[in-house]
């Protein structure tokens, strides 16, 4: 009886616990073959690395510094010509209404000169003319 108690208890314990270990036996072998394959992809990175040309390498390091340098300094002047573009665009706008400041004084001014000369021109008064007119004839 006890034999035929373990076999249950054993058979019990290996199906309750067989599942995830199957699961995990699987993910283990799949973690395996990709450390496998990295391996594989690494080496062979290493093997092109080791037949680059160091001078090559440096070559190309330096004509990245020198684009690097290159870019900073069209970089600085595009500020440079942003900042003298706002600053002529504010002074054009300051002008501008200046002349505009210039352009209604003027014209107030041509305005008040033609009210003076409409002013000074003669103009026939008809109720001096009929009162002086009567005076006369007596």
């Amino acid at each position: 009886m006890e034999d035929d108690v373990s076999k249950k208890f054993s058979s019990g314990l290996l199906d309750h616990y067989e599942p995830p270990l199957k699961k995990i036996e699987k993910q283990l072998m799949d973690l395996t073959t990709r450390q496998c394959t990295t391996l594989t992809e690494i080496e062979a990175e290493n093997v092109k690395f080791k037949s680059v040309d160091m001078s090559e390498v440096n070559n190309l390091f330096a004509t990245v510094k020198e684009y690097q340098l290159r870019l900073m300094n069209v970089k600085k002047e595009m500020n440079h010509l942003t900042d003298k573009s706002f600053q002529l665009k504010k002074r054009a706008l300051r002008i501008q209404e200046i002349k505009q400041r210039e352009a209604l004084q003027n014209a107030h001014y041509q305005e008040a000169q033609h009210k003076r000369e409409q002013d000074l021109i003669a103009r026939p008064n008809t109720k001096s003319r009929q009162g002086s007119n009567s005076n006369s004839k007596q």
